[in-house]
C-alpha cells in the first residue's frame, strides 16, 4: 500500500473508543468473541473517506504479488472489466447497490490497523458454475502471528440505515460460520496460492504445502489439529443518526443486543472470534455517488 494513502487512512479514520465502553454505558454486541473489543471509528473527512475507498479498490481487487511492477493505473481500471463486471451504462441506483465501497474499505481497514495481509485477492474467489463469486465473505487474509495462524475471512455492509446494516449481516452469519461454507467454499482457494507466501521456511507454508502433497480426510481437522483460528471482523459503515456519534453507536449495539442474542454458531467446530467495526458517517448515498463519479470518469489514482 502506497504511503500517501497510509497516511490519508491515519488523519481521515480515528479510533474514538472501544467497546464494551463503561462511561458511555455502551456495551459491546452479544457476539462480539470475550477477548476482543468492538472498535468505533469517526469519519474525520467525508471527502478523504471518498479517496481512500476508491484508492484501495486497487489493493482489493490485486495481491501484493499482482501489483508488483505493474501499471496500476491500467491494472485499476481494467478490474471494473474483468473482476467485477462493472456496467458503465447501469443506472445510479444499480451502481450504489454494488458491494464494492464496503469490501475495498474493509480490504484496506484490516491491513492498515489490523496488520493482516492479503494472500488471496478477493476476486480469486469465482463460482464456475454460478459465474460469480462466492458469497459469504467480503475479505479474506491468512496471516501468521509467532507460532499461530489466523484465517480472516470478515463481512462488511456500507447502508444508509444503521439496522437496515445490521439485519442484513445477520441474514446468512450462521451459515457463513460453519466449517462447511469455510472449509469446503472458500478455503481451498487458499491452497492453491501457497506460492504467493515468501517465508518458505513459515510454519504457514510448511503446512500448506503438506496438505497439497497429502490426502487429507478432514480439512476442518486439519485446522484444528495445527491450531488454525478463524477471526472474523464484521464492518458496518452507516448514516449518523441525527448527528451524534455516541447515540449512533448505542443504536447499533442495542439492535444487535436485543434482536440477535439467541445467535449460536454451533456448525463449526475449530476456535473463532467475531467483533464489530463501526463507522458512522455523515451521508453514505453521497459517499457512492462521488466515487461513482470518479469511477465513471476513471479519475486517476493518487
Amino acid at each position: 500500500m502506497k504511503d500517501s494513502l497510509k497516511k490519508l487512512i491515519d488523519k481521515t479514520l480515528i479510533l474514538e473508543y472501544k467497546l464494551s465502553h463503561s462511561t458511555l454505558g455502551i456495551d459491546k454486541t452479544c457476539i462480539t468473541h470475550k477477548d476482543l473489543n468492538d472498535d468505533c471509528y469517526k469519519n474525520v473527512d467525508a471527502e478523504d473517506l471518498n479517496r481512500i475507498i476508491y484508492e484501495s479498490i486497487l489493493y482489493y481487487a490485486y495481491d501484493e504479488f499482482q501489483l508488483l511492477d505493474g501499471d496500476h493505473q491500467k491494472m485499476f481500471i481494467k478490474a471494473f472489466n474483468t473482476k467485477f463486471k462493472y456496467n458503465y451504462t447501469a443506472t445510479d441506483l444499480a451502481k450504489r447497490r454494488l458491494g464494492i465501497y464496503g469490501e475495498a474499505l474493509l480490504c484496506t481497514v484490516l491491513h492498515h490497523f489490523y496488520n493482516t495481509n492479503t494472500l488471496v485477492s478477493r476476486g480469486y474467489f469465482y463460482d464456475i458454475q454460478k459465474k460469480s463469486e462466492v458469497t459469504g465473505y467480503d475479505s479474506f487474509h491468512l496471516i501468521q502471528k509467532g507460532n499461530e495462524i489466523e484465517l480472516w475471512f470478515g463481512e462488511t455492509k456500507f447502508y444508509e440505515d444503521c439496522e437496515d446494516a445490521i439485519d442484513s449481516v445477520f441474514k446468512n452469519i450462521e451459515k457463513a460460520i460453519s466449517d462447511d461454507y469455510l472449509v469446503n467454499t472458500n478455503f481451498t482457494t487458499i491452497l492453491q496460492k501457497k506460492g504467493n507466501i515468501t517465508d518458505k521456511s513459515s510454519k504457514l507454508y510448511k503446512i500448506l504445502d503438506h496438505w497439497e502433497k497429502c490426502i487429507i480426510d478432514s480439512l476442518a481437522d486439519e485446522l484444528i489439529k495445527n491450531e488454525i483460528k478463524l477471526v472474523y471482523p464484521i464492518l458496518v459503515t452507516f448514516n449518523k443518526i441525527n448527528n451524534d456519534y455516541n447515540e449512533t453507536i448505542k443504536t447499533a449495539i442495542k439492535h444487535i443486543n436485543d434482536n440477535y442474542n439467541h445467535i449460536k454458531f454451533d456448525q463449526i467446530t475449530i476456535e473463532h472470534s467475531i467483533f464489530f467495526i463501526l463507522i458512522p458517517i455523515d451521508d453514505v448515498k453521497s459517499s457512492k455517488e462521488t466515487i461513482i463519479k470518479w469511477i465513471d470518469k476513471k479519475e486517476p489514482l493518487m
